[in-house]
């Protein structure tokens, strides 16, 4: 017996293992958020800090992740590149150009001298401080440091450019019928020992060596390591299947990706020289027509289509399978049997089948005239032999010129291009299936209608009942069967009849889980209550009950950890305490890893649970592991082990594979950068240094650490010496508002901090506010010289006028006394500035008054002159009006 089961044992991972279906690359889809745009792109790039920069029909687009920004251009924007410092620089339809900041706005500057272009430049490269930017007209070259421009152009008007890139720091220019190089501001022919008849249409160099990926334009690719030329063996495939290459890009050191008009996207192995993987609409791509492509730092390839992006991880151990056609609904649950995927949703069971593909090609062959009649049957079987041959002249319909007067016979052949993966639904299967079961060999599909039997494609419904749980009896074979009607049924199969051997009765209560053990023991759990049966019978019932709170009525899970029987929901982990016959919490796991916002459990009973933040696997002896890579899927509804690999349900919609065995540390190579800064003025350009007038005293910063991912959950804290040398407190928001900086000198370093506990700091950058001009120094002295120049004017014209200009002179006495009082003041209220209620404000001008009184006496004891000394003789203004009073009422009087 034990014979017969090690033999089905291997026979089942031996067949696991020889499942030829990988599955697909994990594919993620992105649509613009910016009303207005469309998806018409013609160039992607990544700068230093992996922010995505893609050249629109309407302008320029970056993406970090979470938020894309925009900024327009006057033309199409059709090509792109970076700087060493990460400044971007743009080849537009008539127009070129970069983007940088002007007039408080950041925006497209152009930097072509002739304002009546209408070239269209499509190629921009960027080497040794200069950018070129090609169109079919001419070249232009800006040299970034000298703000200045040189033209190039052909002196042939018949002649036009089609390409330039870069090989081996030579700038290289193709035309529509030669190849030149770029050198000191002229052409000159290349001497290359080029691949025969090539016309270059794109060249990318590997990110780490000192080799190209090289396309024509008769659909063959290269790998060119100097100075050799290296034909890939996908230019077999290109021919074969008469695609249409427009692109190429390397995604890193060993996978290239190639773009198609009709084909979708290839992505080639370079190291095993294979095609790993075809991505097209069978594969999840929206459209197979490509734009355009590019490549990030997180080693994430971009492909741009008519439905906007998508974006396709390579590195990462997760194989998607809920691509292929055919499957329907929701997903609840997967299972392999005799080397099958079954996948059981809420529209059925469907299974994954292969399927051949073949096309109908037409060609034609010369028509036989009556010469050929008597032809040897050597030379017919060299004829038929050469229509499917490379040498048959006349194979496809393009090589048929109208001059010629031959006839011809249109043939059709059948030919297969290649195999495809679909689910295809079990025949007789239509209700909601949620658990798939193995019992004496027979594989069962339970369901809200019943459990089915699946063989040869198709299910048969054998017992009929709203099946919610399903669990097989180790002791007698039997099958349990918990209902929504919160029955238990046992269910035995005698000569292929179903039959019911016996009912339990739990009076009602809604049976959430169930569990038989090793030992033959069949736990059932509650809202309330936990339930554990020696036996399973009506007539001798022998069973204990527990009690346990679940006020949620959550779906407990029950299972063995370090031989205990453990219940875990979302209110913590609790195992029953033999001794004193309770169910106790344990509190070491819940310190550990926290409460579970999720818990799902594995068909051998293993644990996993979701803190909201990680996912941990509880092992069978109580160890605990963390897995990083399951950040991806924080709506990850179920897991399973089979073989050596995991197979999980992303929110019952995407059916993913992990292999353990690919490793991928998921820790991203992007750096945190200031996304946009703006004052009360508008766009500001950072640099370690800057500028602010007082009246431009708010800013508001924000920041980013590009994540395409998912994973990181970025948090930020910040530091602004000069207001206060104190760290903030981290938080997920990426924006700091600073309101109404007071003038002064500031200090300013923002770190942020990642999931991973990965910190990145900013440069210090370091600005000034500078205060208004009457606060200036200059200002103050200018004030002091121009009150001491009242003060001794007003003395002067005390001591020397005696009556001409009196009440000029008093006049500007009291002036003088007013301003000099006034500046004392408000230096003194400058001071002792003190944000306080208006009242103490009163009073502490108050206090300040009666402290510069007796300043206020002396300035005008001194300034006026004594009684007896020359200039008024000691009268102040109102003595002055009341003097000619008195004189004629002394006159009326006599």
């Amino acid at each position: 017996m034990i014979k017969y089961i090690l033999a089905a044992l291997v026979t089942y991972f031996v067949g696991f293992n020889s499942f030829a279906q990988q599955g697909d690359l994990f594919l993620t889809h992105h649509t613009l958020d910016i009303d207005g745009m469309d998806n018409l792109n013609f160039d992607i790039a990544s700068n230093s800090k992996g922010q995505l920069c893609i050249a629109n029909r309407s302008g320029i687009l970056f993406y970090d992740g979470q938020k894309w920004d925009f900024v327009s251009t006057p033309s199409t924007a059709l090509s792109i590149t970076f700087d060493l410092h990460d400044n971007l620089y743009v080849g537009c339809v008539g127009d070129f150009g970069t983007v940088d900041y002007q007039d408080n706005e950041y925006q497209f500057i152009s930097l072509n001298p002739n304002k009546r272009d209408h070239g269209l430049y499509n190629q921009t490269l960027y080497k040794d401080s200069s950018v070129y930017f090609m169109s079919e007209n001419n070249v232009q070259r800006y040299h970034t440091v000298q703000k200045k421009s040189n033209l190039i152009y052909l002196k042939d008007e018949a002649d036009y450019f089609t390409n330039m890139f870069e090989i081996d720091g030579n700038i290289l220019i193709q035309t529509n019928d030669t190849l030149l190089r770029y050198d000191n501001d002229s052409l000159s022919y290349h001497d290359w020992n080029v691949p025969p008849h090539a016309k270059f249409l794109f060249v990318d160099k590997h990110p780490k060596e000192d080799k190209y990926v090289i396309g024509t334009t008769d659909n063959r690719t290269f790998i060119y390591r100097a100075p050799h030329f290296y034909e890939c063996k996908i230019s077999e495939f290109l021919e074969e299947h008469e695609s249409f290459v427009k692109d190429g890009k390397w995604v890193n050191d060993r996978y290239f990706a190639l773009s198609t008009l009709e084909d979708g996207c290839i992505l080639y192995d370079n190291k095993k020289s294979e095609i790993k993987e075809i991505i097209n609409q069978s594969k999840g791509l929206p459209d197979n027509q490509i734009y355009t492509l590019g490549a990030d730092k997180e080693e994430g390839l971009w492909i741009s289509h008519a439905y906007g992006l998508s974006r396709m991880e390579i590195s990462i151990p997760f194989r998607s399978f809920s691509n292929f056609q055919g499957l329907h609904g929701n997903i609840s649950e997967v299972y392999f049997y005799e080397r099958t995927l079954y996948a059981a949703t809420s529209e059925g069971v469907y299974y994954l089948d292969k399927e051949d593909v073949f096309k109908n090609t037409v060609y034609y062959v010369e028509k036989k005239s009556s010469k050929s009649t008597n032809s040897s049957p050597v030379q017919e079987k060299k004829k038929k032999w050469s229509l499917f041959g490379n040498n048959e002249r006349y194979t496809n319909p393009q090589h048929i010129q109208k001059s010629d007067k031959k006839q011809y016979e249109k043939r059709i052949r059948k030919e297969f291009l290649h195999s495809k993966y679909l689910f295809k639904p079990v025949e007789g299967i239509h209700a909601k299936i949620e658990k798939f079961i193995v019992y004496k060999g027979k594989l069962l599909a339970a369901g809200t209608n019943g459990v089915y039997e699946i063989k040869d494609g198709a299910g048969e419904l054998v017992i009929h009942e709203p099946v919610r749980l399903i669990e097989q009896e180790r002791k007698t074979n039997r099958l349990i069967i918990g209902t929504h009607f919160n029955e238990i049924k046992l269910y035995e199969l005698e000569d292929d009849i179903w039959v019911i051997s016996d009912e339990i009765d739990l009076h009602g209560n809604i049976i959430l889980n169930t569990l038989n053990d090793a030992s033959g023991r069949t736990w059932f759990i509650t809202a309330g209550s936990l339930y554990e049966f020696n036996v399973l019978s009506s007539e001798n019932p022998d069973y204990h009950t527990y009690e346990f709170n679940n006020p949620f009525v959550d779906k407990v899970k029950l299972t063995y950890i370090d031989k205990q029987l453990y219940l875990i929901n979302s209110q913590g982990y609790y195992y029953l305490n033999t001794t004193l016959k309770k169910i106790v919490s344990d509190t070491t796991i819940t310190n550990q890893i926290g409460l579970a916002v999720k818990h799902l459990q594995e068909r051998n009973g293993t644990i996993w649970v979701y803190n909201g933040e990680n996912w941990y696997r509880i092992n069978k002896d109580k160890t605990l592991d963390k897995h990083d890579k399951f950040r991806l899927f924080p709506d990850m509804n179920y897991i399973s082990t089979y073989g050596d690999r995991l197979w999980l349900l992303n929110d019952s919609e995407e059916i993913l594979q992990y292999e353990p065995a690919i490793s991928d540390s998921l820790i991203t190579s992007n750096k945190m950068f200031f996304r946009k800064v703006t004052s009360n003025m508008g766009d500001v350009k950072i640099r370690e240094n800057m500028a602010f007038e007082y009246n431009e005293n708010t800013l508001h910063i924000e920041m980013s650490r590009p994540d395409y991912r998912g994973l990181l959950k970025a948090e930020y804290q910040y530091r602004l010496k000069g207001l206060n040398n104190d760290w903030s407190m981290w938080r997920e928001n990426n924006r700091i508002d600073f309101n109404y900086l007071q003038p002064g000198i500031y200090e300013l370093k923002v770190r942020s901090r990642d999931s991973f506990d990965n910190i990145q700091e900013s440069q210090d950058i370091r600005f000034v506010i500078h205060p208004p001009y009457w606060q200036t120094w200059w200002f103050g002295a200018l004030q002091i010289l121009i009150m001491s120049l009242l003060v001794v004017g007003s003395v002067i014209m005390n001591r020397r006028s005696k009556t001409k200009n009196i009440i000029l002179t008093e006049g500007l006495t009291i002036l003088t006394i007013v301003l000099v009082i006034e500046f004392l003041q408000s230096v003194a209220s400058g001071y002792l500035s003190i944000e306080s209620s208006p009242v103490v404000d009163f009073g502490i001008n108050v206090g300040i008054a009666l402290c510069v009184f007796p300043l206020e006496q002396f300035l005008k004891k001194y300034m006026k002159a004594e009684q007896k000394g020359p200039g008024l003789s000691g009268m102040g203004i109102t003595d002055l009006f009341k003097a000619p009073f008195k004189k004629k009422n002394k006159t009326v009087k006599a």
